[in-house]
C-alpha cells in the first residue's frame, strides 16, 4: 500500500552577496574540501606552513648555501599548485612569506643568519626583508611563476609594507623575475601598517591593484597594543573608533581609485555590526577561516539587504 505523500522537501537557497566571501588557507591538504564550499576564492593563502614543510625545517639561506634550493621550489610548486587548481578559476591570493626573525631562527641553521631582535613583531619582516634578502625572495617568486603557467588564477600579495621606497624596490624585484613577466598577475598589498592610509594612492600609481586589511596587525599598530599580551587584552579592539577610521580611509581610497579592497579576519563572521560597517564602507570582499565562511555570507547578505531597503525607502 502506497503511503500518502508528505510535504515537499525544501532546499535552502544559497545566499547571494555582492561582497565576495573568500577564505583563508594555510595548507594544501584541505583545499579540495574547502573549494567545494560556497566561497568565491582564497583571499589569504598563508605561505608559512607550506614553506616550513618545503624547507624540511631548514633555514632557506642554509639551503642556498648547500645548493639545495630546487627541492624547496619544487615542493612549493606542488603545494601551491594543488590549491590553485582546486579553486580554479576562482582567484587565489598568495601572501608571500612573513616569518619574523624569531621564527626564522627556530629553523635549522637559523641562528647563523638571523639577528636577535627585542621586538620582532615590528622588526625585520615582510616587504623590507625581501628587499634586503632578494636571493631568498627569488625562490618564492620562481615557485609562483611555475604554478601560474598552469593556474593563472594565482595572484601575489606583499605583507607588512611600511613605506613607498621599499615597495618600489620590491616591485622591481617582482617585475625582473619570471613571475613579473607573466600577463594578468594581480599585485596586492596587505594593509597592516597604518602608514598605508597615507601611501595607498602612491602604491596604486606603482601598479598595486588590490589591498587586503590585516585587522589584527592594523589594530595592534593603531592602538599600540601587543595583540599577544594577556595583560593588555582588553585594550585590543578591532571595533575601536580609531581602527574603524583607518579601515574606512583605506576602503574609501580603494573605491575612489578603482581597486579591490578586502579584510582578512574573523570579525565579519562573528560581529554583525562590524560586518555591516564594512559593507556600508563599500568593501569588495572579506576573507575568513573556512568554518566561518557560511556565517560570514549570511551576515554580509543581511547587511546588504538592509542597505537596499534603506535605499528603497529613501
Amino acid at each position: 500500500m502506497d503511503r500518502p505523500a508528505g510535504p515537499p522537501t525544501t532546499v535552502a537557497a544559497a545566499e547571494v552577496t555582492a561582497t565576495k566571501i573568500y577564505v583563508n588557507l594555510a595548507m594544501a591538504d584541505t583545499a579540495d574540501a574547502v573549494a567545494a564550499q560556497d566561497v568565491d576564492g582564497v583571499g589569504l593563502l598563508r605561505a608559512e606552513f607550506m614553506l616550513t614543510e618545503a624547507l624540511q625545517n631548514r633555514h632557506p639561506r642554509e639551503l642556498i648555501a648547500r645548493g639545495e634550493q630546487e627541492s624547496m621550489v619544487s615542493a612549493m610548486v606542488d603545494a601551491v599548485g594543488g590549491i590553485a587548481a582546486a579553486f580554479a578559476p576562482r582567484p587565489v591570493i598568495y601572501r608571500t612569506t612573513d616569518f619574523r626573525t624569531n621564527e626564522f631562527r627556530g629553523l635549522e641553521g637559523g641562528d647563523a643568519y638571523e639577528p636577535e631582535e627585542h621586538n620582532p613583531m615590528i622588526g625585520f619582516r615582510g616587504c623590507y626583508r625581501y628587499v634586503k634578502e632578494p636571493e631568498v625572495f627569488a625562490l618564492e617568486l620562481a615557485a609562483l611563476a611555475r604554478v601560474r603557467e598552469q593556474n593563472p588564477n594565482l595572484h601575489l600579495m606583499i605583507p607588512f609594507v611600511r613605506t613607498k621606497w621599499e615597495l618600489e624596490e620590491c616591485l622591481e624585484l617582482i617585475d625582473a623575475s619570471p613571475l613579473g613577466k607573466q600577463r594578468g598577475l594581480h599585485r596586492w598589498v596587505m594593509a597592516e601598517v597604518p602608514s598605508i592610509a597615507y601611501w595607498l594612492p602612491e602604491y596604486v600609481g606603482m601598479g598595486i591593484d588590490g589591498v587586503s586589511i590585516g585587522s589584527n596587525d592594523l589594530t595592534q599598530l593603531t592602538l599600540g597594543v601587543d595583540r599577544d599580551s594577556d595583560i593588555c587584552a582588553e585594550l585590543f579592539d578591532e571595533s575601536d573608533a580609531a581602527v574603524l577610521d583607518a579601515i574606512g580611509r583605506i576602503v574609501s581610497t580603494a573605491r575612489r581609485l578603482g581597486i579591490t579592497s578586502s579584510l582578512c579576519g574573523q570579525a565579519p563572521s562573528t560581529n554583525p555590526a562590524f560586518a555591516e560597517h564594512l559593507v556600508r564602507m563599500g568593501i569588495t570582499s572579506v576573507s575568513v577561516n573556512p568554518d566561518a565562511a557560511a556565517a560570514a555570507r549570511r551576515t554580509v547578505s543581511a547587511a546588504e539587504r538592509r542597505l537596499l531597503l534603506e535605499a528603497a525607502r529613501s
